[in-house]
């Protein structure tokens, strides 16, 4: 069966760009770059993780929706290197979540990656 491989410097560059949306002040866009960044992650992480500080700081955001995807995305993110971080912006998270759903989702992300 064919395939075709990713190319390193597109997806370099593709999370770059993206970067920029995870970081625009318009919500949609944020949120399209949540997205993007998340297809990014599936195919490899390493590309992802210099914009993990743009990523994080969508937390701030008052969009609950948008904390969510930032969740999500943080998740799938994680690695022995940076696992003590994003907990941490986890458990602040937790702080002001108020969806029942998504806190008890957060506490078993929190509890699993302290597993490891």
């Amino acid at each position: 069966a064919a395939a075709i491989y990713p190319s390193p410097v597109l997806l370099e560059h593709c999370a770059s760009v993206v970067s920029r949306f995870v970081k625009s002040h318009n919500n949609n866009l944020k949120y399209v770059g949540l997205d993007a960044l998340s297809c990014i992650v599936n195919i490899n992480p390493k590309y992802a993780v210099e914009h993990q500080m743009a990523v994080v700081d969508c937390l701030e955001d008052p969009d609950e929706s948008l904390r969510k995807k930032t969740m999500d995305l943080l998740y799938r993110m994680t690695k022995s290197h940076n696992v003590e971080v994003i907990v941490q912006k986890m458990t602040e998270f937790l702080r002001s979540a108020t969806d029942r759903h998504t806190r008890e989702e957060t506490v078993s992300r929190v509890s699993e990656l302290a597993e490891h």
